[in-house]
């Protein structure tokens, strides 16, 4: 079979949003490689039920590594890494494939929407840090293009990025984080973050938007499909 994209998606304990994800992947992937570090509620069996689905387990130990084994079972000469609270819009995930296609390049980044809620209408986060938090998801399944296990075992980042690449403006990722937990829940995350990586606070209180002054946008494009219960 000739593989041409493979998506990556970890996750642990994330059946409310899981299916949702992988429903928007498999139209547009050759294959869908999901790495479970460890569920105990229903990932798995949601996951398993997805055709196009390649399903892997191991005890999560931090997001780099596990980001890499994923990559490191893709079969893809392309990947495409989201997380399980993440979504594109169909048009976009059609771009994507198509420029997998275009000769030279070798990686694309893309913009991040964080979707935050008020008044029973949705917004973005239209300002620095959150906008446009600009992310390279797309990329050629190659050694160069794998995560530093070392250096950032929080918000991981490439070894190195080597060859032509592009950032796009669009599409966008779609970012539910902050519009699937509460306050309670975003601050036991952000605590956990800051014993794993104190060094990168910044960034970790990010999570805690309520606490900035960040001026909010209406989303001017039709939200992919809300995540909801797999």
């Amino acid at each position: 079979m000739d593989i041409q994209l493979s998506a990556v998606v970890i996750c642990q304990d994330n059946e409310r949003t899981i299916g949702t994800v992988l429903d928007s992947l498999v139209p547009f992937c050759d294959e869908v490689v999901v790495l479970d570090g460890g569920s105990e509620d229903a990932t798995v069996a949601v996951a398993r039920s997805r055709e196009k689905v390649q399903l892997f387990q191991r005890e999560f130990d931090s997001f780099p590594t596990q980001r890499n084994y994923g990559c490191d079972r893709a079969r893809g000469r392309w990947i495409l890494a989201l997380d399980s609270d993440e979504l594109i819009a169909p048009s976009g995930l059609r771009k994507l494939r198509w420029l997998t296609h275009v000769p030279g390049f070798r990686w694309y980044s893309l913009p991040r929407y964080w979707i935050v809620e008020r008044n029973r209408r949705f917004y973005y986060l239209s300002d620095r840090p959150y906008y446009r938090d600009r992310q390279l998801r797309l990329f050629r399944n190659e050694p160069d293009f794998r995560y530093d296990e070392v250096r950032t075992p929080v918000h991981e980042e490439f070894r190195e990025k080597r060859g032509w690449g592009r950032p796009l403006r669009g599409p966008h990722i779609f970012h539910y984080a902050l519009l699937l937990h509460d306050r309670a829940a975003r601050e036991r995350k952000y605590r956990r973050y800051m014993a794993i990586n104190p060094d990168l606070e910044r960034i970790h209180r990010q999570q805690l938007w309520e606490d900035h002054e960040i001026p909010l946008e209406p989303v001017p494009v039709p939200l992919p499909g809300m995540l909801h219960e797999g």
